[in-house]
């Protein structure tokens, strides 16, 4: 007997238990059945309506999962790092949003927090781990980059071993160099400080990235802010967790420090 069966097996009792409670309070059959089919109607038509609305709100989030295709990617999260979940989910929600708002014929496009998920992201690291970031001036001089790099000064004093390595951009202005220097000034104090011109990157180098040793490996495209040779505004985050690609990541940062120099 399938759960159907079962759903209405139990209506009909429950509209014959308060007919018989009926009959002996009434002492009068018909009235009786009657008050039982009409106190059994009533409770069908409510359960009923809360079965149909359950339903459909479980029909809604099936379909909702299927127009994103997300059905087959869920199945296969059980071993995803909790990272790479937390940021899939968040993507979702706000898809899902925009979904629903444009069925009203009215939008509104949120510009996405990049600098939360690079905060995120560096907060990722534990003490012991070693962290090797580049940056060829995204984000320099904006109060995001005050945040973050206050959040790695706390992450170096908590046992993590940061370097970070700057990149002078082949097309710097004598104004972009001074801002260059003036960063490394700020940060040799508290971690590793390296330096390398744009023209003597190792092959493969991302400008602008961030790898936490033998764990995650990211870095951002950005795009250079009007009437600047050097700050960037970060427009696309790319994480990696794969094997492959953080070892491929390790060995290009072991090469850029060996060619780097230390600065002082």
């Amino acid at each position: 007997m399938n759960k159907e069966w079962l759903w209405w097996l139990g209506e009909f009792g429950l509209a014959a238990v308060v007919a018989t409670v009926a009959g002996f309070v009434t002492k009068d059959v018909p009235i009786s059945i009657l008050y039982g089919l009409f106190v059994g109607t009533v409770f069908f038509v409510l359960r009923e309506h809360r079965r149909v609305v359950s339903q459909q709100e479980r029909q809604v989030s099936v379909m909702e999962d299927k127009a994103l295709n997300l059905p087959t990617t869920f199945s296969h999260l059980e071993n995803v790092d909790p990272y790479m979940k937390y940021i899939l989910d968040s993507e979702r929600k706000e898809l899902l949003r925009l979904a629903k708002e444009v069925t009203d014929g009215e939008i509104v496009v949120r510009s996405r927090p990049t600098v939360q998920i690079m905060l995120d992201f560096h907060k990722l690291t534990r003490p012991g781990d070693r962290m090797i970031a580049t940056n060829s001036g995204a984000n320099l001089g904006t109060p995001q980059w005050v945040v973050l790099r206050q959040l790695d000064f706390e992450m170096a004093d908590k046992g993590v071993d940061v370097t970070r390595v700057f990149i002078e951009p082949a097309d710097a202005t004598h104004e972009d160099k001074k801002l260059i220097r003036q960063e490394m000034d700020e940060e040799k104090e508290h971690h590793k400080v390296r330096f390398i011109k744009e023209s003597e990157l190792p092959p493969g180098t991302a400008r602008n990235s961030c790898l936490i040793v033998d764990r995650y490996y990211g870095y951002v495209s950005a795009l250079k802010a009007p009437g600047s040779k050097l700050r960037q505004i970060i427009d696309e985050i790319t994480v990696f967790t794969r094997r492959d690609e953080l070892e491929k990541a390790k060995n290009i940062m072991e090469n850029l420090i060996k060619v780097s120099e230390e600065y002082k």
